[in-house]
């Protein structure tokens, strides 16, 4: 190699690094080098209608019933026919040492949005009372209707068949309708659910005075069977940590039978417990022997969970059937129980039920008082919008 090749090579190698601190590079110390990312434009849409969401509930016991009518009875085929819970009839008393697993409630539920204005919802009920031809768990529709959000401020309307105002306000606070029912749905005084028309929403902007106000035909989820309405207003107020509902309803009827119910709920909620009272006044018009006026009290306790799976709950309701009756045989109901909630929306309650007859003046209190050790247990399920 000449001379000349060999001082070019050397003058290449030496000019490379230089060169290369020289050309602009994509480092810290150069930002303006960098090539900032395309932006992908994203052009936003409409939400998606309609939708749906499917939820719902089931709960049931294991049971003992510790007291009752000691005398079992049976039908033709050789089953018991005693009665096997707690209810409003004094008639008949749950049967001593009947026993076993039952399913009291099955919820099942489609909400559907339409649009952002209008909403459907479609609710199925199965228990242990509505049975089949051949004695299976029957079912029937507890919900069917169409809301209109914000039909004008602050408020809601609803058509269908729709839960009455009576006890939604009282059974949300109770909490443990898997346990027994509010003292007001207990007793008979209204259906809870019923074929109408309903207005629902809030009168100032901070949520804390509410009214619903409902007319239905009065048979509940039966079909109408007469010309006369029932008329429910309920005010639920949320003031800080205090609850108060009054309500009223009027039923009229033909020949002089028509009904007035008076009902109220005070509850306060402090951090680990709440506290709730209940009365409700039914005076049912008779065009001959006077009127009837059913009155009943109910007070309870129940826990915010003591640790993050364990609560309690107790409650006491005094019942007097006609308290314009001197002779007559008033009811005391007692439950008391502990929560276990292993996990989120499983719960698992042992508790006991009580129920005993007080006979005043001439009247004849029932045989037997009832005692029912139970075991239920409570879950919810959802599936997320579609």
């Amino acid at each position: 190699m000449s001379a000349r090749a060999w001082l070019t090579a050397v003058s290449i190698l030496v000019a490379a690094p230089v060169w290369a601190q020289e050309t602009p590079t994509a480092t810290a110390q150069n930002p303006a080098a960098q090539v900032p990312p395309i932006q992908q434009q994203v052009t936003s849409t409409p939400p998606d209608f309609p939708r749906g969401r499917i939820s719902g509930y089931a709960f049931g016991d294991l049971y003992y019933n510790m007291d009752g009518d000691p005398n079992h009875h049976y039908n033709a085929a050789g089953s018991d026919s005693d009665k096997t819970n707690i209810d409003n009839s004094a008639a008949q008393q749950i049967g001593k040492d009947l026993n076993g697993f039952q399913i009291r409630r099955i919820y099942f539920q489609l909400d559907n949005d339409l649009s952002i204005k209008y909403s459907t919802r479609f609710r199925l009920e199965a228990d242990s009372k509505s049975l089949t031809s051949d004695g299976k768990l029957g079912v029937n529709v507890k919900a069917a209707y169409l809301q209109a959000r914000d039909l004008y401020t602050r408020g809601d309307g609803y058509i269908g068949m729709i839960p009455t105002p009576t006890f939604e306000y009282s059974e949300e606070f109770w909490g443990y309708r898997a346990i027994e029912k509010t003292i007001a749905d207990f007793r008979g005084i209204n259906s809870s659910a019923d074929i109408g028309a309903e207005v629902k929403g809030f009168v100032d902007p901070s949520h804390k005075f509410g009214y619903s106000f409902m007319v239905g035909n009065g048979p509940g989820q039966k079909p109408e069977d007469n010309r006369f309405k029932r008329v429910m207003l309920a005010v639920p107020m949320h003031i800080g940590d205090l609850r108060f509902e009054p309500y009223g309803d009027y039923q009229n009827g033909a020949n002089g039978t028509d009904q007035a119910t008076y009902k109220a709920l005070v509850g306060y909620e402090f951090k680990r417990y709440a506290v709730g009272f209940e009365a409700v006044d039914r005076v049912n018009h008779r065009p001959v022997g006077g009127n009837q006026e059913p009155l009943g009290y109910s007070i309870y306790a129940r826990s915010a969970p003591a640790t993050a799976t364990l609560g309690y709950y107790a409650r006491f309701d005094l019942w007097k059937p006609d308290k314009r009756a001197n002779n007559r045989v008033d009811e005391q109901l007692w439950i008391a129980g502990l929560d276990w909630q292993p996990f989120r929306d499983v719960h698992v309650m042992p508790n006991i039920e009580a129920r005993q007859f007080d006979a005043k003046g001439t009247a004849v209190a029932p045989p037997h008082n009832e005692l029912q050790a139970r075991v239920t247990f409570y879950y919810r399920y959802a599936k997320p919008n579609s």
